[in-house]
């Protein structure tokens, strides 16, 4: 093993520890300096912007960590803004426009979990009010809008964190630690998968008293073409590729995070994804429902080169073991199999327990190796594990308290959304797309290996 090799693994080994406990320092990458602000309040007050499934989810997730209050609500929908008042309380402030939450003096963190086309446009406008930005992915809706993403995020310092959950989660940063040590040898593939359970065609819920008196339609649509009054459209917007990518921003950028996270890499340089729509072919959309891509990773810090294959499936009922998302990690001497909450690590020859025992604890149980068989060990969480998007807010929040540097900022954010999006591009061509993840930009072909 060269030296080089051993500084880094010490390095991102180190990294690991911090992990744990909650400082977020991302070994061998370059994050922005956050500029001085004043003192962090003992409560974080927080807004909603977009008050959908996932933002719904966020709020509540939000809201488990000690010293985090609501206390602004923004939707287009006149009921979302009624439910969200019996939910968190009548004191709540309330609008359809998201301009008056970045207005006022007693927000410091908004959620941003709108439609794709609107994830730049409100991060930037949030973070030149001041506000602290925590975006679900993928944070653009097109590659050209990310330079003055991040312009805006280091020209500010505010604290910018994507909705990539399960990068943070217990398996994912174990995993970490298998592969930035070198127990399974320098990775050479990583087979992927995200998939949910098939519904029937045509069953899209509206509420009765959807109309364009309950819901702000045109403020909906905003940058993207207009387009007569379609509920469908609102509440399965990411069915349509005017307001989202489908698959590739929705399901995609998750693993794309997550693959990043764990082998410490900045991204792939060629990007190649296939699909159609299938199932669904109803004319309620006209994003995929099926997507397979290609992903060829450079090799960084010794750890491999290696090609990522991914898939997700609108239409599997029954990939239930691993939940919806599942990792298989190959390198030249083992694999991992991948879970939020659990790890299995397969070698070549027998598996090396007192390197594992060395490993920086993470905690949670996922550091109790046991061994099923001499080639075979498992890293299961302790029964009351919160999961990954409790792990992600938390992270977020001790960050903005303790003025320590994000792991998932925002180079990270975008380095895990373009890919995800220059997937759906490849689609639509049916041509590979090259990317500079250094340069973020598109680049020109590479030769081959």
């Amino acid at each position: 093993m060269k030296t080089s090799r051993r500084i880094f693994i010490k390095q991102a080994l180190a990294g690991s520890t911090l992990l744990a406990s909650g400082q977020w320092l991302h070994a061998g990458r370059q994050t922005s300096v956050l500029q001085e602000t004043a003192a962090a309040p003992s409560v974080i007050r927080l807004a909603l912007i977009g008050k959908g499934g996932m933002g719904t989810a966020d709020t509540n997730t939000a809201l488990m960590i000690e010293g985090v209050k609501l206390t602004a609500v923004c939707d287009l929908y006149d009921k979302r803004l009624e439910d969200a008042k019996r939910s968190w309380g009548d004191n709540l402030f309330t609008t359809k426009d998201y301009k008056e939450i970045l207005k006022r003096d007693d927000v410091d963190v908004v959620i941003v979990a709108t439609p794709d086309h609107w994830h730049q446009p409100i991060s930037i406008e949030a973070m030149k009010a001041g506000k602290h930005v925590y975006c679900e992915k993928p944070v653009v809706h097109k590659v050209e809008e990310i330079k003055e993403l991040v312009a805006t995020q280091q020209q500010t310092g505010c604290y910018f964190q994507p909705g990539s959950q399960g990068m943070a989660s217990l398996g994912n940063r174990k995993a970490r630690q298998l592969v930035l040590s070198g127990l399974i040898g320098k990775v050479n593939s990583i087979e992927a998968k995200f998939t949910a359970v098939p519904t029937e065609p045509g069953k899209y819920s509206i509420p009765a008293d959807a109309s364009e008196k309950t819901i702000w339609w045109e403020r909906f649509l905003g940058n993207a073409p207009k387009h007569p009054f379609q509920p469908q459209r609102f509440f399965y917007w990411r069915n349509w590729k005017e307001y989202g990518t489908g698959i590739a921003g929705d399901l995609f950028v998750h693993v794309l995070a997550s693959v990043n996270f764990i082998t410490d890499s900045n991204g792939p340089d060629k990007i190649y994804t296939t699909g159609g729509i299938y199932h669904y072919t109803d004319g309620y959309r006209d994003t995929p429902d099926i997507m397979m891509g290609y992903f060829d990773y450079p090799d960084k810090n010794n750890v491999g080169a290696f090609t990522l294959s991914l898939s997700a499936n609108y239409v599997d009922a029954f990939s239930k073991e691993w939940g919806s998302t599942y990792f298989k990690i190959t390198g030249n001497k083992g694999m991992l199999e991948v879970g939020w909450d659990k790890v299995v690590l397969h070698t070549i020859k027998d598996a090396d327990l007192r390197a594992i025992e060395e490993l920086p604890a993470i905690g949670q149980g996922i550091d109790q190796a046991k061994a099923e068989t001499a080639n075979k060990v498992v890293f299961q969480t302790e029964n009351g594990y919160k999961g990954g998007h409790y792990d992600h807010f938390n992270n977020f929040f001790k960050a903005i308290r303790t003025k320590s540097q994000l792991t998932a900022d925002v180079m990270f954010a975008v380095q895990s959304a373009a890919p995800a999006l220059l997937s759906y591009k490849s689609y639509q061509s049916g041509l590979p797309v090259y990317w500079d993840s250094g340069k973020l930009k598109i680049s020109k072909n590479r030769k081959r290996r």
